[in-house]
């Protein structure tokens, strides 16, 4: 009978092992419009600060974060807006080491700043 324990074992730590791969793969999920709305708007506020000299006060990021709401049309999750910042910041930052402020992606990011600069709620 001891003969079998470690084929067991074997099994069920593949298993187990497939369960953690299935739940990763999950959490990997093609992002949806407003998460991309999201991004794209922190892409362009990050943008500003680095390529005009923006600087923001705390009241000003809040003003900006309601906006960003507002224009992505639904709720993102708190840790997921965490991340999906930090991958603004690394896109910009990587064309801005590239090519600098005039790069396509940068002027793109900076016109979605304007346009979230400028809006206002009916």
């Amino acid at each position: 009978m001891t003969r079998h324990r470690l084929p067991i074992g074997f099994a069920l730590a593949g298993l187990l092992a497939s369960a953690v791969a299935a739940q990763a793969a999950a959490d990997v999920t093609a992002p949806t419009s407003a998460e991309l709305a999201y991004k794209q708007y922190h892409a362009g506020i990050h943008a500003a600060v680095e390529c005009r000299g923006a600087k923001f006060s705390a009241s000003d990021y809040r003003e900006l974060e309601s906006r960003i709401q507002q224009r992505a049309g639904e709720s993102v999750h708190v840790g997921r807006k965490l991340q999906l910042i930090q991958d603004a910041k690394t896109s910009i930052n990587t064309t801005l080491s590239g090519s600098g402020c005039t790069a396509d992606r940068v002027q793109e990011a900076l016109a979605q700043f304007g346009t979230l600069r400028g809006y206002t709620p009916q």
